[in-house]
């Protein structure tokens, strides 16, 4: 086995704006550094055998933009682009990606393709024999279920100021499981290369109220871990469509420093139980389908048309959360893409019993934790918002629920269980494959 790894700064020069929340201006300031950093892994002798993770720290990516990374690593790299996964960290105090909720900035996002691809080229040149190994532990203090259930029959999200004693209960539960790959350096003496860690949740501690470009609670917790164990640190967020960051508490700089020495000291006892081993077997596998679009009704149609009559089509900036006049425009935009099918890409890395599948979206924790169960491998962990951007995929039941998520979701309702089918084959396959 051969692992090579590198991190490279991508923080803005100036103001720019910022993804996650509805925000009135640009950034005005930089409270720490946002990265990129990439491991690439290799069990053969040719490139066309290695595979490549990328961790960005920004909140989410479109579509095209992904695409153009993926083909810009393998035209630099010569690691073919069904081997590539570039996953957001999902920060939502980086420069705008997406442009989903701010101004998306074009000139930034456009330069990504080029500076990725050179940093893989950096890690796949840095690549030497490795011995790799995995690990599993708990961190179930950071994340909380976001959904409640209000005594009107409503669902409340967790960040709105509803009366605690007008709270019956939490929709459902979390998933606390936490899943790393330890790199060491196979030559004497043994050297710490990195470690990937892999755990779900909404790293928006700082909400739509900061204009300070920031990692927020991963990226602290990569900084400690880099600091403490050495090699380079690299978050991939999971299924983390129904847990969140508590939405009103410590929402401040104090509260990333807790909430990422948290999962920073959940990553290194994981680790520790991690025993790596030079002949691990790597195996890589990917999955393209299509999901339904969601359709909007003549009814939410012209509910959206009046709003936007009132509204001009301006959308009020809030802290966290979307208002009317945000839904009403996306209901418009969905409307004329209704009876266009949905992209989907997959991939998935598995080393020895441990498989790393990607999603390219925010998945509801519950899906995320179907597939853990049901997979063949012993564990399982999804890597969300990876290769694509579908927005929320909501349970069947949460659809029926209602609330935020399932009312801005992009998807049909059918999407849940085509999601867990085509998850499941490509697991599948790759297990098979051993």
């Amino acid at each position: 086995m051969k692992a090579g790894l590198a991190r490279m700064d991508i923080t803005p020069k100036g103001p720019v704006w910022m993804d996650g929340m509805i925000r009135a201006h640009r950034s005005t300031g930089v409270h720490d550094p946002v990265f990129t950093k990439a491991l690439v892994l290799s069990g053969g002798l040719q490139m066309s055998d290695a595979c490549a993770i990328v961790s960005l720290d920004v909140c989410s990516l479109l579509l095209p933009d992904y695409r153009a990374i993926r083909a810009a690593v393998e035209k630099k790299t010569g690691i073919p682009y069904d081997r590539v996964i570039v996953a957001a960290t999902h920060t939502h105090s980086g420069p705008a990606t997406a442009g989903d909720f701010n101004p998306r900035e074009d000139a930034y996002t456009k330069a990504l393709p080029g500076k990725i691809a050179a940093l893989v080229k950096k890690a796949s040149d840095a690549m030497v024999p490795a011995a790799v190994g995995c690990g599993a532990g708990q961190e179930g203090t950071i994340s909380h279920y976001r959904r409640l259930l209000a005594d009107d029959g409503h669902v409340v999200m967790n960040w709105e100021p509803w009366p605690a004693e007008r709270i019956v209960r939490a929709l459902g539960i979390i998933d606390p499981e936490l899943g790393v790959i330890k790199i060491v350096n196979a030559g004497a003496p043994a050297q710490l290369l990195g470690l990937l860690f892999n755990h779900p949740g909404h790293p928006n501690v700082m909400s739509g109220d900061n204009y300070l470009i920031s990692s927020d609670y991963p990226g602290r917790a990569e900084a400690l871990l880099e600091k403490e164990c050495g090699g380079t640190a690299m978050f991939v967020n999971g299924a983390q469509g129904t847990m969140d960051i508590d939405g009103l508490k410590d929402r401040d700089w104090a509260g990333v420093e807790r909430v990422g020495r948290a999962l920073a000291e959940a990553v290194k006892n994981a680790a520790r139980a991690a025993v790596p081993r030079t002949e691990s077997c790597l195996r890589f596998g990917s999955r393209q389908y299509t999901v339904p679009a969601r359709k909007i009704s003549d009814k939410e149609n012209t509910w959206a048309e009046e709003i936007m009559k009132k509204t001009g089509g301006a959308v009020q900036p809030v802290a966290d959360g979307v208002g009317d006049d945000y839904k009403a425009a996306l209901y418009l935009r969905l409307r004329k893409v209704q009876h266009q099918a949905i992209a989907m890409d997959q991939a998935c890395l598995a080393v020895d019993d441990y498989a790393f599948i990607s999603f390219p979206g925010e998945l509801f924790t519950e899906i995320g934790m179907r597939i853990k169960a049901e997979s063949p491998f012993r564990h399982t962990f999804i890597l969300g918002l990876a290769n694509g951007c579908v927005g929320y995929i909501p349970t069947r039941r949460a659809i029926g629920e209602g609330g935020y998520e399932p009312t801005t979701r992009e998807t049909d309702d059918s999407a849940e269980d085509i999601v867990v089918a085509q998850s499941l084959a490509l697991l599948r396959r790759v297990h098979e494959a051993s």
